[in-house]
């Protein structure tokens, strides 16, 4: 009888064989593992799996230059819901697909430190406006729908208003603000915007 690990380990290699089947040159495919993939599955978590030559291998390959991934996400989404290996794979999957707020919404539903590092990585030039169009208001969202602050959504919501507070005009920024939020809380972010306005 296979296991539950077994049958993960299977599936990685299905994956893996027809990515490697489908794009020839695979090999010369790998990539430097993202950043912010790490902080899903750090280097221990991978050390203690299971199958970490797959787990590896994919995440590498997904990380390279040209890898087409539309027809292996019947594959992928057999992959654990609540799994690190199956979040991690997903979220290369779905960013590969130019899914970007679908990746932050999973990131903070079950790797919320993760966030960070993922937009810094992902979110930049054209796609720099994720920043204030879905980061900073869904931070907001869950900060308030908590009831009680989370620590880590918190610092998270700061260091977005910084990264913001220095790409907006002060009136846009400042239109962004949720209207019931502490405007002490707020408003240190408002000079930031406006110090940096009137500096460059």
């Amino acid at each position: 009888l296979k296991t539950a690990e077994d049958l993960i380990q299977l599936k990685l290699i299905r994956i893996l064989m027809t990515l490697t089947k489908t794009n020839m040159n695979s090999y010369s495919q790998y990539g430097l593992i993202f950043p912010w993939v790490n902080y899903i599955t750090p280097s221990e978590y991978i050390r203690t799996n299971d199958y970490p030559e797959e787990v590896q291998k994919l995440q590498s390959l997904l990380c390279g230059p040209s890898i087409g991934v539309s027809h292996i996400q019947p594959l992928v989404e057999q992959l654990p819901q609540n799994d690190n290996v199956g979040l991690s794979i997903r979220v290369l999957c779905d960013t590969r697909l130019g899914k970007y707020e679908m990746c932050v919404d999973k990131l903070l539903d079950q790797c919320p430190q993760a966030v960070l590092p993922y937009a810094y990585h992902e979110m930049k030039e054209e796609k720099q406006v994720l920043w204030w169009k879905k980061l900073l208001p869904e931070l907001c969202r869950r900060i308030r729908g908590n009831g009680c602050e989370s620590h880590l959504l918190v610092s998270s919501l700061k260091e977005t208003l910084s990264v913001v507070a220095n790409q907006l005009d002060p009136l846009d920024f400042l239109n962004l603000l949720p209207h019931d939020g502490a405007a002490v809380f707020f408003l240190p972010y408002l000079l930031q915007c406006c110090n940096y306005k009137q500096a460059s």
